[in-house]
């Protein structure tokens, strides 16, 4: 079981590894030319990491790119939110994980220190065996994280949603796909073969050696992050197929889910702010005002289970009824 811990978080490292890399690609990480790209000629004063995406007599939207367990990240939140007053904030998380808005910080980084298997059973209640299995393996991933650096995930969507009760009449969106589709559309886009490889490759390399604060902010470095997707999709082509499900299809998703916010937020003059990671703020910026809604329904579904898996299926059960006959067999005939 650890070493399925140690897998989850590297799946949370490759994961951060994609999105960065994305923005490297297109020579966007710098937080300062996104500033000054987007916020010329304004009269909004932003942070560094935020993104003027659209401002006219149909709306105004800030973008802000956030680092996950940055404290910074939460301090923009609030920044933005007074220079702008928003009517209508979204926030990067699903309905699977909209219990981070309302997480005791304080009671989370106590209860980290002593994650143990009844609160994973507790985790689980309620939810199939792959989903509560899922759901517990990321509250332990956080709690690992959150133990060696302090800092509870998910604070600069709690700062969000916690500014947004604050303002009267300004509403909360939900801008991501549920985790649980994204996750089988990943890894229902692979082969047996691409699988078995990727499964092999996390268990190889899903070490649980302490994170750090330092070691985070080497993911700022482009150059970094760059040797370390070059190294991953060299040593496993699959993982390719398995970032553009999360991270490309997720932008589509997220600008798509943005606009509606700017449609349904108030009739007239809409002001919203979109809080999303910063490996989705070029994505968003190049899908943004496109999106239709036959583009976002297929990215919704699960595509059918491969023929592998069914084959599979066959075998345990088969497999099951030859163990059972031959119990009873040797039971009653020696």
């Amino acid at each position: 079981m650890i070493r399925t811990w140690a897998i989850t978080r590297q799946l949370w490292h490759l994961r951060e590894t994609a999105v960065l890399c994305k923005q490297i690609r297109q020579n966007r990480y710098s937080a300062c030319s996104i500033f000054s790209r987007h916020s010329s000629g304004s009269s909004l004063s932003l942070p560094s990491a935020a993104t003027l995406l659209q401002d006219d007599d149909k709306a105004t939207v800030v973008l802000l790119g956030t680092v996950h367990f940055s404290k910074q990240s939460v301090e923009d939140v609030s920044q933005i939110v007074k220079v702008l007053n928003p009517n209508g904030i979204l926030v990067e998380l699903c309905r699977q994980r909209v219990s981070l808005l309302e997480l005791d910080e304080k009671k989370f980084l106590e209860d980290a220190k002593a994650f143990d298997s009844k609160k994973m059973k507790q985790a689980m209640k309620g939810q199939n065996v792959v989903s509560g299995m899922l759901h517990a393996m990321l509250l332990k991933t956080y709690a690992d994280i959150a133990k060696e650096l302090g800092v509870a995930p998910g604070g600069e969507f709690r700062r969000a949603y916690h500014e947004m009760k604050k303002i009267p009449g300004c509403k909360l969106f939900l801008g991501d796909r549920p985790i649980q589709v994204t996750i089988a559309r990943a890894f229902q886009s692979l082969s047996i073969y691409e699988l078995g490889q990727v499964m092999f490759h996390l268990s190889k390399s899903g070490s649980s050696k302490p994170l750090d604060k330092n070691q985070l902010e080497r993911y700022k470095d482009k150059d970094f992050v760059q040797t370390q997707f070059d190294e991953i999709t060299r040593d496993v082509p699959a993982f390719k197929k398995i970032f553009h499900v999360f991270v490309d299809e997720r932008d589509k998703c997220l600008a798509y889910s943005l606009q509606e916010c700017v449609r349904n937020t108030v009739p007239k003059n809409p002001r919203v702010l979109a809080v999303v990671g910063m490996g989705h703020v070029d994505g968003i910026m190049k899908y943004y005002g496109k999106m239709k809604q036959e583009d976002i329904v297929p990215l919704l579904f699960v595509p059918p289970k491969p023929y592998y898996t069914v084959l599979i299926r066959k075998g345990l059960k088969l497999t099951f009824y030859f163990l059972v006959f031959s119990f009873f067999y040797r039971l009653f005939f020696g």
